[in-house]
């Protein structure tokens, strides 16, 4: 198809008009479904989360650890509730700029950081829930075996981390360079 054609075939198309009530009904926080789905995992990882600290106390034995890990678990447990609230928060204000290009790269400059956060985050997280699990355990061959196999998939799994977050980084400042 030539550019004239396709020019010809873009300018025929309708627009239809929708009334700007209408938008704004779409726009709203209820009615979006990006942020309805982060409500909803939040819900689920906040609800499960209470029923963890609320019998993680008995269940686990935390009451014959110190106060310190038991405070480290819960800090651990917190952080990346408060890291999904935060990137609830980016999802919901994305306009940050006279145009289009001016919003992007405030969002890219904001999302920089949530993505180094995130991964700092899951680390504070996976470390207090090793630490706290096998703090005042006697270890044999076998266990510290089990704890390098542990920490390996930790380690793995925050290598994709980072990879998955640059690969995201790298997107949007490719989508950023088209508009210039």
């Amino acid at each position: 198809m030539e550019f004239n054609e396709m020019k010809s075939t873009w300018n025929a198309v309708r627009t239809p008009t929708i009334p700007s009530t209408e938008i704004q009904a779409m726009l709203s926080e209820n009615k979006h479904p990006v942020l309805k789905g982060i409500r909803k995992q939040l819900t689920i990882e906040i609800i499960g989360w209470c029923i963890f600290l609320s019998c993680y106390y008995t269940m686990f034995d935390a009451n014959l650890k110190p106060l310190w890990i038991n405070i480290l678990l819960v800090l651990s447990i917190l952080l990346p509730l408060i890291h999904n609230l935060m990137g609830y928060r980016l999802a919901k204000y994305l306009v940050h700029g006279a145009n289009i290009r001016e919003s992007l790269k405030n969002y890219l400059s904001k999302i920089k950081i949530y993505a180094i956060i995130s991964i700092v985050s899951r680390q504070i997280y996976l470390a207090g829930f090793l630490l706290f699990f096998t703090y005042g355990l006697r270890f044999n061959t076998s266990r510290y075996v089990l704890l390098a196999v542990i920490s390996l998939i930790f380690l793995v799994q925050l290598w994709l981390l980072g990879r998955l977050w640059a690969k995201r980084l790298k997107n949007l400042g490719n989508t950023i360079a088209i508009f210039r």
